[in-house]
């Protein structure tokens, strides 16, 4: 049995040789068209992606301020906090009290060194941890509070100086929950702090005092 082979058959033409080339010309055309569209069409959706991940990550985004005080009523009091006035949640993951470039591990430490204080138990020192910590939208965390007494009134009126000293660094790391970080120093009430890709770890982490 021979078996022949099959030739292929050409496309089916009208006779018109004008209109087969238009045919063609149309065709193409729409296969242009189509991918054009396709195109387009696949780079809406990357945009509107790009969008929604921005739009995600501003609604989460953190932002760490310094705050400072000397009252409270009618009592004079120091105080130094961070406050989250971002709209996403915090997490602290690095503190750093520093006094004239040096850290200090608590704020006993500190205030012996920027204002001659000496620490005694029920004397009204407050402090409190700072990293290692999440901060929600609106919170305040006091990481120093000393009131004013007899016996600390020297101490006291050098702190209340140094609160708001250029000697005083206040350097914070914090992380967003999409695990963007950002860093700086807190008393340079800066609306741009640096954007980093990891928080680094104290050397002199702020600690309560002993």
């Amino acid at each position: 049995m021979n078996i022949e082979p099959e030739t292929p058959h050409p496309h089916s033409q009208s006779g018109l040789r004008w209109f087969d080339i238009g045919m063609t010309i149309a065709i193409l055309l729409i296969s242009i068209s189509s991918l054009i569209i396709a195109i387009v069409h696949s780079k809406t959706l990357e945009r509107m992606a790009d969008a929604n991940e921005r739009m995600a990550e501003s609604n989460a985004w953190p932002f760490i301020d310094y705050s400072t005080g000397n009252m409270h009523g009618d009592k004079q009091v120091v105080s130094m906090s961070i406050d989250n006035d971002g709209i996403g949640p915090a997490k602290l993951e690095f503190f750093e009290l520093k006094w004239k470039g040096h850290a200090y591990r608590d704020a006993a430490q500190f205030l012996k060194a920027c204002c001659g204080y000496h620490h005694h138990p029920g004397d009204g020192l407050q402090s409190g941890m700072a990293s290692g910590r999440v901060l929600r939208p609106g919170a305040r965390l006091d990481f120093l509070v000393l009131p004013k007494s007899p016996e600390n009134a020297a101490a006291w009126d050098a702190l209340n100086q140094a609160r708001l000293s250029h000697k005083l660094q206040v350097n914070v790391c914090y992380c967003s929950v999409f695990d963007e970080c950002w860093t700086g120093d807190t008393t340079l009430f800066t609306l741009e702090p640096a954007l980093v890709d990891k928080c680094p770890v104290s050397s002199a982490p702020y600690a309560l005092p002993d």
